[in-house]
């Protein structure tokens, strides 16, 4: 003689509502995850390229595409220190961009764009 008992509406709501909960959190955890893998992948990346542009060459071998040959100075070892953490020698020819490095342009976003306050021009009397 056990009886069910049926729960009602209003702890039928909480259950939901609690899953519902659950469930945006872990959708929010999974698009951090994803955004921190792609982070991961983009920095394995440039590192991966630097290792490469800055090895040095044998002579002869065939360099990408924007990329020419430099033979490592002392200033460019006093300039750059991290050259010689990475076992480059004065006189080793390595591979450096032949583009300028150029800073990225920060473009304001609607919510800071809405911030700024208008300018009048004030008329001259």
């Amino acid at each position: 003689m056990n009886e069910q008992k049926v729960p009602s509406k209003e702890q039928v709501i909480k259950f939901y509502e609690e899953q519902i909960e659950i469930a945006r959190l872990r959708r929010d955890l999974s698009a951090l995850l994803a955004e921190t893998a792609k982070y991961d992948a983009d920095r394995a990346e440039s590192v991966a390229k630097q290792a490469h542009f800055t090895a040095p060459k044998p002579a002869g071998e065939q360099l990408p595409d924007g990329v020419v040959q430099h033979t490592v100075t002392q200033e460019d070892m006093d300039s750059n220190p991290e050259l010689a953490e990475q076992g480059i020698k004065v006189g080793d020819v390595i591979g450096i961009s032949a583009a300028p490095q150029v800073e990225e342009l920060q473009v304001p976003t609607p919510e800071e764009e809405e911030d700024e306050v208008p300018v009048r021009k004030l008329k001259k009397e």
